[in-house]
């Protein structure tokens, strides 16, 4: 099936909306479909190809917050264009890609969108070196274009009768919006109306497409789509997402991971990472 296709039969109405609220939307396969076809680019680990066969060039397992694939897929063009080594990038949940790491996925590196995760793969065994923490990340209340942008909490208004986040269960971006309702005292109010992407990027979908009529996601997809509006939430409504990278002991590629990582937290990584919104820790 294609992701066009894939989509439309999963545009339902207000009504079935509200019957499905609440529960993990089955994104998966959509997800994979759309980052491959929408947004070109991402290769995703189990499709590399072979560690320079036929003169390919030099490679780099990554795996990647969903929050980072637009910002990423600009400093992995400027990492190839100055080492020749190019980033064959897994986006996805900050919880999934660690359980994938624990359970011996051959990534070289790891950058989380939570510190918490990070400290448990250092606990485990699973890093060399220390933890480094690269960026911090925003939440944003969005809408489809075109519609007004509601305050927080204005979400409780009959209008929003669906509103995405990612899954708190794995994802660091939908633990701080339940956080941020939370904070508001508006979180029991709202949950029959949430709906869930697998991560921050499959939320942001939702609401994109229309199937949600508002959504809290990472401030870093704002201007990177036209298919949506929003603005900045207050950080003080949930806990610091704390962006963290870890080289991983298991990867088969350390050199480059570090150099990698220096990029990142250099000048060039971090300029483009303040160019899509995120805030930098101090030199």
């Amino acid at each position: 099936m294609s992701a066009h296709a894939y989509c439309r039969s999963f545009r339902v109405s207000a009504r079935r909306r509200r019957a499905t609220a609440g529960r993990t939307l089955c994104l998966t396969v959509a997800a994979v479909l759309l980052l491959q076809l929408a947004l070109p680019g991402t290769v995703p680990a189990a499709a590399a190809p072979s560690e320079e066969r036929n003169g390919a060039p030099k490679e780099l397992l990554v795996a990647a917050a969903a929050d980072l694939r637009f910002a990423f897929g600009e400093i992995g063009e400027e990492f190839m264009r100055e080492t020749g080594i190019r980033v064959v990038y897994n986006f996805g949940s900050t919880g999934l890609l660690t359980q994938q790491i624990e359970n011996g996925a051959p990534f070289d590196l790891f950058f989380s969108a939570d510190r918490s995760y990070v400290d448990r793969l250092v606990e485990r065994g699973f890093g060399a070196g220390a933890p480094a923490t690269y960026a911090f990340g925003y939440l944003a209340l969005v809408v489809p274009a075109g519609e007004p942008v509601p305050e927080l909490g204005e979400l409780t208004d009959a209008g929003y009768e669906a509103v995405a986040i990612a899954n708190p269960a794995h994802a660091p971006y939908g633990r701080a919006a339940r956080e941020a309702f939370e904070s508001l005292g508006i979180h029991a109010a709202l949950s029959d109306r949430l709906v869930y992407g697998e991560n921050v990027m499959d939320a942001m979908r939702l609401v994109e497409t229309g199937n949600a009529d508002a959504g809290l996601v990472a401030l870093a997809f704002l201007g990177r789509t036209e298919g949506l509006a929003g603005r900045r939430l207050d950080t003080e409504l949930h806990q610091p997402l704390e962006q963290t990278a870890l080289v991983l002991a298991e990867g088969a590629h350390r050199e480059r991971a570090e150099a990698f990582l220096d990029f990142v937290t250099g000048s060039t990584g971090r300029e483009i990472l303040k160019q899509h919104e995120f805030g930098l820790p101090a030199l």
